[in-house]
């Protein structure tokens, strides 16, 4: 039978709580910059319905969506005046995680999402304008117990046909 020694079982109570407590550095205070979608097309499905094809990839926790700006020159559409006025997109049942090609659908209805759809977006496109789309992040500020939106840098922009 082998006995634990009592000063060995001490130090090692106490070299596992330094270790936990005290090389910990794998932490930041600052927010994690969200990487923005490639629009890839737009296609006009007809009645100011459009399918928007995007490449993307995000992680997972602090994922939250994207936000859709539109305006008459590529300038304005990657840099509104307001960050908070782009149409919200409305996410399916699947977090957007993979670096693969996603569908998203711009529809004034509110009709509920299509098959194959990961993204709807309620919102009227003018033909002409230009389309671009910022990623939401959830940034949260735990001495303030606040939380707030964080959006990524602009997209290409697609101009709408």
């Amino acid at each position: 039978m082998i006995r634990h020694t009592f000063p060995f079982y001490r130090f090692s109570v106490f070299f596992w709580i330094v270790l936990f407590f005290g090389t910990c550095t794998n932490y930041s205070t600052t927010s994690s910059v969200q990487a923005p979608p490639t629009l890839i097309s737009i296609t006009n499905n007809g009645n100011a319905n459009f399918t928007i094809k995007v490449r993307a990839q995000n992680p997972e926790l602090i994922f939250q969506g994207y936000r859709l700006y539109e305006a008459p020159s590529e300038a304005l559409a990657q840099n509104p005046n307001d960050l908070n006025q782009g149409a919200q997109c409305l996410l399916a049942q699947t977090a957007i995680v993979q670096p693969i090609e996603y569908t998203f659908e711009v529809d004034p209805s509110s009709n509920a999402n299509t098959a194959g759809v990961s993204c709807r977006i309620f919102a009227t496109l003018t033909p002409g304008n230009h389309i671009s789309f910022r990623t939401l992040g959830l940034a949260v500020d735990l001495a303030n117990s606040t939380s707030s939106y964080r959006v990524s840098p602009p997209s290409n922009t697609l101009i709408v046909p």
